[in-house]
């Protein structure tokens, strides 16, 4: 997902990375945080949207459902989806 594009034709990785957050500024990036999340909840209307990486440290607030996530998870939930008949539609 992070490589889907989201903005001038760049990806959401582009906007909310660490070299963003850098180039742009805290209040610059967390506005595209919260956007970001508000694309994906309104895209696939998740429970929730876990946040992973180095860079959920830098956020106080988190955007209406979110949670934080470790990274360590995601795989952990990928190979849930193909090994959980009930997942699979």
């Amino acid at each position: 997902v992070a490589h889907m594009p989201y903005r001038k034709d760049r990806s959401f990785e582009d906007y909310l990375s660490e070299a963003s957050f850098e180039k742009r500024g805290s209040q610059t990036w967390h506005k595209h945080v919260f956007a970001v999340v508000d694309v994906l909840d309104r895209a696939f209307r998740p429970d929730y949207i876990a946040i992973g990486g180095g860079n959920v440290d830098r956020l106080d607030k988190l955007p209406p459902k979110a949670i934080r996530g470790d990274n360590a998870n995601a795989f952990t939930g990928g190979f849930r989806v193909w090994t959980d008949k009930s997942l699979i539609l």
